[in-house]
C-alpha cells in the first residue's frame, strides 16, 4: 500500500479545505476585527477540518520515521486497546513536532490576519478551535453563533497546514512534488536532506538560509533546531 502522505494524498484533501475557506473571504473579509464573526459555512468547515485532523492523528500513529519516538510507540500500544482521545494526541505528537510554539502568518489577497499559534497551550491542553469543533458536531444549532466563528475556523485550518507541512512522510511529498516547501539558494535534494534532520525544523548549522513552507493562505518560516547542527548545504548558482 503506497503511503497517503507520501501520494498526496493527503495534501490534496488539505488544499480543498483551504480553497474553500479562502472563498468566504469574498463575503467576510480576512481581518482580526471579524474574528468572532459567525455563519453555517464555518461551522461547516470547523466540524470537516477538526475531523480531518482527528484522522491525521491517526494516521501519523503508523509512520514509519516515528517508529523511534517514544511517545508514539506509547501511543500504538494505547490504540490497540481503545481509541485514543486528543489528549492521547496531544501527549504522542507535541513532544515530537513542539507543536505548541509553531508560528503561521495568514493573509490573502488585500487582507492581512496575522500571526496565528493554532496550538499554542497544546502541552497543557486542548486548543479552543478543537473544542469549537467538538461541540459543533454534537450541537450545531445551539452552538452555532458561539462557535461557529472566523477565529476558530482559521486556526482550525492552519493547524491541519502545520501538521501537514511538519510530518515527514507529507514533507517528503511537499519538497519533491510541489512548491509549497521552498529554501532560496537550495536545491531539492538537499532541502530535503536538511529537513530530514529534525522533526520541528531545520538544523541550526543553516543559520543563513531560510526554508518556508507557503499556501495562497499561509506562510511558515521553518525553526532552527538548537539540538541538530546539520551541515551547510552547497549554495546553487
Amino acid at each position: 500500500m503506497i503511503d497517503p502522505f507520501e501520494r498526496g494524498k493527503v495534501w490534496f484533501l488539505y488544499l480543498k479545505l483551504e480553497r474553500e475557506f479562502i472563498e468566504t473571504t469574498s463575503y467576510v473579509a480576512l481581518e482580526t476585527v471579524h474574528e468572532n464573526v459567525w455563519s453555517e459555512k464555518f461551522g461547516e468547515l470547523l466540524i470537516r477540518i477538526g475531523s480531518s485532523v482527528g484522522s491525521f492523528f491517526n494516521l501519523v500513529a503508523s509512520s514509519k520515521s516515528l517508529d523511534k519516538e517514544r511517545t508514539v510507540t506509547k501511543l500504538r500500544k494505547r490504540m490497540e486497546k481503545e481509541s485514543p482521545s486528543i489528549t492521547d494526541f496531544r501527549k504522542a505528537f507535541n513532544p515530537v513536532f513542539q507543536l505548541s510554539s509553531v508560528e503561521v502568518e495568514a493573509s490573502y489577497g488585500l487582507t492581512y490576519y496575522g500571526e496565528l499559534q493554532p496550538f499554542k497551550g497544546f502541552e497543557r491542553k486542548a486548543p479552543n478551535w478543537w473544542e469549537a469543533h467538538n461541540k459543533l458536531k454534537h450541537e450545531f444549532f445551539e452552538k452555532l453563533e458561539e462557535r461557529a466563528t472566523l477565529q476558530n475556523t482559521i486556526n482550525a485550518l492552519a493547524g491541519l497546514f502545520i501538521l501537514n507541512i511538519l510530518h515527514k512522510e507529507s514533507q517528503r511529498y511537499l519538497v519533491r512534488y510541489t512548491n509549497v516547501i521552498y529554501g532560496e539558494y537550495i536545491g531539492k535534494s538537499q532541502m530535503e536532506e536538511s529537513l530530514m534532520e529534525s522533526m520541528i525544523g531545520i538544523p541550526k548549522g543553516l543559520r543563513g538560509f531560510e526554508i518556508r513552507a507557503t499556501t495562497p493562505l499561509f506562510t511558515h518560516f521553518f525553526r532552527f533546531d538548537e539540538n541538530v547542527l546539520g551541515s551547510r548545504p552547497t549554495v546553487e548558482e
